[in-house]
């Protein structure tokens, strides 16, 4: 999804840019900071529809249940 998201990005940039007459250097500026930044900023959005998907196909057990609590007791002593 985040793949998508940059390469469309950049992709559509490009051809945008091409159609428009932009020159070189500031598309692929332009092109490296979308690179940067959309990743950066998909990367919750991305984040979250996985672990619903991991969550969906493995649902959590009482052991996954017993590990979480154990690793908060044991932060909290810390």
């Amino acid at each position: 999804m985040g793949v998508f998201m940059t390469f469309g990005s950049i992709i559509s940039w490009m051809i945008i840019s091409v159609v428009v007459g932009i020159a070189l250097v500031p598309l692929l500026l332009i092109a490296g900071a979308l690179a940067v930044f959309v990743p950066t900023l998909g990367y919750p959005l991305t984040y979250t529809v996985w672990f619903a998907i991991d969550i969906t196909f493995r649902s959590p057990t009482a052991e996954d249940f017993a590990q979480a609590q154990a690793w908060l007791d044991n932060r909290a002593l810390a």
